[in-house]
C-alpha cells in the first residue's frame, strides 16, 4: 500500500502562500509578483505529483523524502544526537545496523515492496535540508547575475529560485503533518492499549477529507495567526546549525501523534456537528506551523547566501573580453 500524501493540494498551496505572505520586507520582491506567487503556490503540490508515476526508480527516490518515522530510529540504535546532516552518512548508519542485526529488519516479500522503500525510516529532514541549501545556492548566483549578468540571466536565476522555493514548500508542509513522523501513519499499528483507530483511510481523512468537510481553509484567518519570518540563529556558511532546527521541528510534530489519535477517538474529527469540528483548529495550527518554518528557512537561505565568487570571476572575465 502506498503511503498517503500530507495535506491535499489545497493545504500545500496554503502553506506556500502563507510563507510568502510573511516574508520580511528585505526579501527579494520578485517573489511577490502575481505570476511568481501563483507559481510557488502551484509547486506546493509538485512532489506529490511525482508520487503518482508508475516508474519505480522515481517512486524509490521520491517516496521516502516525504516522511520520517521516528520510532524506527530505536531499531537502528540511532539517537538524535548522532543524526548526521548528510543523507548518505545516515544511510550508512542504517546499513551497518542492518548488517549487524539482520533479524531487526522486517522480511517483506518483493511483490509487496516493488519500489524497495518499505522498512525505511524516511528522509524528510534531509530533503528539507537539501532544498534549503539549493535555495541558498540559487540566491548566491542571483546576486552575481544581478550585479554582472544580462536581463535574461537575471530572470532565469529568479525563476530557478521560484521553482526551488515552491517544491521545498511541499516538504515543509509534510513536516507538520504528525502522521508523517510516525509508523502509525495510516491507523495505529502493533500494540494498541488505547484502542485508537486502525482505519486505513485515516491518513487521507486528515490530509484533506476532514478539512473539506469542515469548510476548507481560510487564507485571511490563517494569515492573522502566522508570525512574520525571522532569520534563524546560525553561523554563516554552517549547515549543521540548520539541520537541528529541522529535526527539532519534526520532533515537536511527532509529539502530536497521540493527541491526534485521541481527538479521533473522542469524536472530534468526524466533521459533523460542533463536536466533530473541534479538531479543525488543531490542523489549521499545523498548516501555520509549516508556513512559519518555511518562511524562516527561505529567509535564512537568502540572508546567508555567500557571494558566488567563481561565477563573479567568470562574469568579470566576460565583461573584460567584451570591452576589448
Amino acid at each position: 500500500m502506498q503511503r498517503g500524501h500530507a495535506w491535499d493540494y489545497a493545504g500545500h498551496r496554503m502553506v506556500n502562500l502563507l510563507a510568502i505572505e510573511n516574508l520580511p520586507a528585505d526579501f527579494p520582491s520578485f517573489v511577490n509578483e502575481a505570476k511568481n506567487r501563483e507559481r510557488i503556490a502551484f509547486l506546493g503540490g509538485e512532489a506529490d505529483r511525482w508520487r503518482n508515476t508508475p516508474d519505480l526508480p522515481l517512486k524509490h527516490a521520491n517516496g521516502p523524502d516525504h516522511f520520517f518515522d521516528i520510532e524506527y530510529l530505536k531499531d537502528y540504535d540511532i539517537t538524535f544526537e548522532y543524526l548526521s546532516p548528510f543523507r548518505y552518512t545516515f544511510v550508512q548508519q542504517l546499513g551497518r545496523t542492518k548488517a549487524l542485526f539482520p533479524d531487526r529488519s522486517p522480511k517483506i516479500p518483493v511483490e509487496q515492496n516493488r519500489d524497495r522503500t518499505k522498512g525505511l525510516p524516511g528522509f524528510l529532514p534531509w530533503t528539507i535540508m537539501e532544498y534549503y541549501s539549493k535555495v541558498k545556492s540559487a540566491c548566491s548566483y542571483l546576486k552575481a547575475f544581478e550585479e554582472l549578468g544580462t536581463p535574461e540571466e537575471i530572470e532565469n536565476a529568479r525563476q530557478n529560485i521560484v521553482y526551488l522555493m515552491g517544491v521545498m514548500g511541499h516538504f515543509a508542509g509534510d513536516a507538520s503533518q504528525p502522521l508523517h513522523t510516525t509508523k502509525h501513519y495510516n491507523g495505529w499499528v502493533g500494540d494498541n492499549p488505547h484502542s485508537y483507530t486502525t482505519n486505513r483511510r485515516f491518513h487521507s481523512w486528515i490530509d484533506g477529507g476532514y478539512l473539506k468537510r469542515t469548510g476548507g481553509l481560510d487564507f485571511n484567518k490563517l494569515k492573522r495567526q502566522a508570525r512574520k519570518g525571522k532569520k534563524l540563529n546560525t553561523i554563516r556558511g554552517r549547515t549543521d546549525y540548520i539541520f537541528p532546527v529541522i529535526i527539532g521541528f519534526i520532533r515537536e510534530q511527532h509529539k502530536l501523534v497521540e493527541p491526534l489519535y485521541r481527538m479521533d477517538k473522542d469524536g472530534k474529527l468526524t466533521g459533523d456537528g460542533a463536536k466533530g469540528r473541534m479538531g479543525k483548529p488543531f490542523l489549521e495550527k499545523q498548516i501555520v506551523a509549516s508556513s512559519e518554518l518555511l518562511t524562516d528557512l527561505w529567509y535564512t537561505a537568502y540572508k546567508l547566501a555567500p557571494a558566488d565568487r567563481y561565477l563573479i570571476a567568470r562574469l568579470n572575465e566576460r565583461k573584460l573580453n567584451a570591452s576589448k
